[in-house]
């Protein structure tokens, strides 16, 4: 998958301001060819608690594909905790282009 398919599909980040894995992500996305929206799960509990229905989890940051499936957007396996290669792949899976 490339950078180019994703902008097709809505993104939404769940994150927060004091979370640095979310800075981390946002930098990484930033001169991508992709615009997304970014939801602070503490400043609207709706949103932090739809995350934990999706996900099971509170962790964050997660972006969201289309208002469905969810992935994750830090990669604790990889260095600096983000592989690029790691997010296309799963966010092809998240929008059905890796099937």
């Amino acid at each position: 998958m490339e950078w180019e398919q994703l902008t097709d599909h809505k993104l939404t980040i769940y994150s927060t301001p004091w979370c640095a894995d979310c800075r981390r992500l946002k930098q990484h996305l930033t001169g991508k060819p992709i615009t997304y929206t970014e939801i602070d799960i503490d400043a609207d509990p709706a949103a932090a608690k739809r995350l934990q229905q999706k996900t099971g989890r509170q962790a964050i940051p997660f972006v969201e594909f289309d208002d469905g499936e969810m992935i994750r957007g830090w990669h604790a396996e990889a260095p600096g905790s983000w592989d690029e290669s790691i997010f296309l792949k799963e966010a092809a899976e998240a929008i059905g282009a890796g099937e």
